[in-house]
């Protein structure tokens, strides 16, 4: 129950997770992309400002966008478009990277914005000031792409565990289970790979437990289950629009269980009980997305504490 109760927590502390922002900035008093800039004489002047900006989105600490430094080269390409400074005597001073991020529960968001300040030289007894030009500023942030979601179907076969099997005299034999349900699969053009996927399943289990080759107990479960999945998927190469995924999470489960048991030595009495099992677990699965709509998939349901209600499957999705 320790176990159970701990689970709880960490799922509670998980969805009550709040999102945050943060920035920071850091200046370069010196020219990076040509030797030194001094600025020891009254020869020039600021013409204009300039920014440039990229974004970096992840999942998991996973998704799309380089390494940092790859992410500032990005951003300080953009502002180096915006400088001019091709066939000019200009230069950049005051460079200044400022970093962004939003967490927002398993995903992050970082923006890094590179900005400086263009001044011209020009001889002062020979040559006018330079004009002052308009400034230049990198787009407002860029709102995060909407989300994609699609809906889906599930029907599969659930292979449940063998409560009793190999212990003793007793002998367990697997009828048949089945699951079906209802999920959502959401995704974001911004994230590549990944996504994210809720789902509400309708799971049978039932079993039948001998003792020396007689009729001892029956249990069947029904109940519904919510899973909670984090995913990946990639196209397989060459193929024609066929996907393999990968998917894990927490999961909820409410179930009730029918229990008939008939002694089957002296003493033993015969009884039929109902009762109410809640669980928690983690469920993974694996499976192919054959064009936009149908998936296989094989996964397993791992509960804490009550393994013997951990089953397999094999599903047929129907996505649309």
């Amino acid at each position: 129950m320790k176990k159970m109760y701990l689970a709880i927590a960490m799922l509670l502390a998980l969805i009550t997770t709040s999102s945050c922002k943060y920035n920071y900035g850091l200046t370069h008093n010196e020219n990076h992309h040509q030797t030194q800039v001094v600025l020891g004489e009254k020869n020039y002047r600021i013409v204009k400002y300039v920014e440039g900006d990229a974004y970096a989105r992840y999942l998991f600490g996973i998704g799309g966008g380089n390494a940092k430094r790859g992410i500032i080269a990005r951003a300080r390409q953009n502002m180096l478009r915006n400088a001019g400074l091709l066939g000019t005597s200009r230069a950049i001073i005051n460079e200044t990277v400022e970093v962004s991020s939003t967490h927002i529960f398993f995903y992050t968001e970082v923006r890094y914005l590179v900005s400086a300040y263009i001044v011209e030289f020009y001889d002062p007894e020979t040559e006018a000031a330079p004009q002052a030009e308009e400034n230049v500023y990198a787009e407002p942030e860029k709102p995060r792409a909407p989300n994609e979601k699609v809906k889906g179907i599930s029907v599969g076969y659930a292979h449940s565990e063998a409560y009793y099997y190999g212990y003793g005299e007793y002998d367990t034999q697997i009828g048949p289970g089945f699951v079906v349900g209802l999920k959502a699969e959401h995704s974001n053009p911004d994230i590549q790979f990944l996504f994210w996927e809720s789902q509400l399943n309708l799971v049978n289990l039932n079993w039948m437990t001998t003792y020396n080759g007689d009729f001892y107990s029956r249990e069947n479960s029904i109940g519904l289950e919510l899973p909670l999945l984090a995913g990946f998927k990639t196209a397989i190469p060459a193929s024609h629009n066929i996907h393999w995924y990968l998917k894990a999470g927490p999961f909820l489960n409410a179930s009730l269980v029918f229990q008939q048991t008939s002694g089957t030595q002296p003493g033993q009495s015969n009884y039929n009980s109902l009762d109410p099992l809640f669980t928690v677990g983690a469920k993974i699965s694996t499976g192919f997305q054959f064009s936009k709509h149908w998936q296989v998939e094989l996964g397993h349901r791992f509960n804490i504490g009550w393994s013997d209600y951990d089953y397999t499957h094999l599903s047929l999705n129907y996505r649309f």
